[in-house]
């Protein structure tokens, strides 16, 4: 319904459109901004874009996000305009935009791009699989898919993981949807496997264990279902240690680079570097907890700590290093550039779209609990809201998501 209380048409262009960007989540990372550019112009021409704009405002979950970039604007005035300051300020501004496309359509539209999610997601399944019998050749538009290469590569797989959620919420969907309810767990046990079989990425890892909890106890809302969601998650991860032994090692070569790291200031591994980001962005946060150090700082700051550090590393490595433009955590890389508030309102951000689909009571409801603590998990260990690669998509299915409910105001 629109602010005048009349109902917005939807749009067949909008509904292709919508199902393309969610087709595109595992394609390289310019399809997704030719996805979005093609939405944006679907969009200036669709039924009641002024009645769809007019609602905007009414949405639990915009004000939020306004209030998250504007602080942080704040901060880059107050603080020093360096290199990477417009950059970080056009990715805050890309998180916005790319939520409010998805708040703008009416459900029927929103949900043609959930479904053209899940069906690019059992597409690139049987990509994997396909490559496993037969390797395919290393083309581009699904090299990232197949071989852990660039953040690309763990966006594939974080998206397949939290596409495996997505199915569990409509595999369990109350009222029943019939035979399609076996169909729909066969897709998340088909995408569970290939991400616990395939996935070199951690965070896609630990998204798999925790999101089929969630959409157990969003779909029960009891402490049964809370009891079986835990015993879900340890026989889930029990199963992922004994029976695939590339997560296994990732996770044991994590303990072992983080004690090295602890013990030893041995840094020149992942889970070292990793460490050291996390021990220099929230020193940062302390040392400049109201505004922080100033938008775009984090990579100058740690361009200089890490060359000066002594590292048993190559320098080209070093090198590379050395240029990570973020600290592998939202939350702390908003904390030491715009200060603890930054930090608050990202986190506020994320939790009222957790509060808003969780009242909602609904499966579109349940998928965007879904969503929000997909994209909670991976910004603790990751930089969604940084990188277009790993979350711009995840971002646009948000706010897609309580477009699917048919009502984004209630409290």
């Amino acid at each position: 319904m629109a602010a005048d209380g009349h109902p917005v048409p939807d749009s067949t262009a909008l509904r292709a459109l919508a199902f393309l960007w969610g087709f595109c989540a595992f394609l390289p990372v310019s399809v997704m901004y030719l996805s979005l550019l093609l939405m944006l112009v679907g969009l200036a021409f669709a039924p009641a874009i002024g009645r769809r704009m007019a609602r905007l405002p009414q949405s639990v979950v915009f004000w939020p996000l306004i209030a998250m970039l504007l602080w942080s604007v704040a901060a880059a005035i107050a603080g020093p305009w360096l290199e990477d300051t417009s950059t970080r300020l056009f990715h805050l501004t890309r998180v916005v935009l790319v939520v409010c496309m998805g708040l703008l359509l009416v459900p029927s539209e929103a949900r043609f791009g959930l479904a053209g999610f899940v069906v690019a997601a059992l597409v690139a399944a049987l990509v994997v699989a396909v490559h496993h019998l037969w390797p395919l050749p290393p083309w581009a538009i699904w090299a990232s898919l197949l071989t852990s290469r660039n953040n690309f590569s763990s966006g594939n797989m974080i998206s397949m993981a939290t596409a495996s959620g997505v199915c569990l919420a409509l595999a369990v969907a109350r009222p029943p949807v019939g035979r399609y309810r076996w169909l729909a767990l066969g897709a998340a046990a088909a995408l569970a496997l290939t991400v616990a079989l395939h996935a070199v990425s951690r965070n896609a890892l630990l998204l798999l264990l925790l999101l089929a909890p969630v959409a157990l106890f969003c779909r029960f809302r009891s402490a049964r279902a809370l009891g079986g969601g835990i015993l879900v998650l340890l026989g889930a991860a029990a199963a992922l240690w004994q029976l695939a032994p590339t997560a296994k090692a990732r996770f044991l070569e994590l303990a072992q680079n983080l004690q090295a790291a602890t013990s030893a200031t041995q840094y020149g591994t992942s889970g070292g570097l990793r460490w050291r980001m996390f021990q220099e962005a929230w020193q940062g946060m302390l040392e400049h907890p109201w505004l922080g150090t100033g938008v775009g700082t984090w990579l100058p700051h740690w361009r200089a700590t890490w060359m000066a550090m002594d590292v048993q590393l190559d320098p080209l490595t070093k090198g590379q290093f050395a240029e990570i433009n973020n600290p592998h955590n939202d939350f702390l890389l908003a904390g030491m550039e715009t200060g603890l508030p930054g930090l608050l309102l990202l986190a506020w951000v994320l939790w009222r779209f957790a509060r808003l689909g969780w009242r909602q009571a609904s499966t579109a409801g349940n998928i965007t609990v879904l969503l929000a603590v997909a994209l909670f998990a991976t910004c603790l260990v990751n930089a969604p809201l940084r990188d277009a690669a790993l979350g711009m998509t995840l971002l646009w299915l948000l706010g897609v998501s309580v477009a699917a409910h048919g009502s984004d105001r209630r409290e």
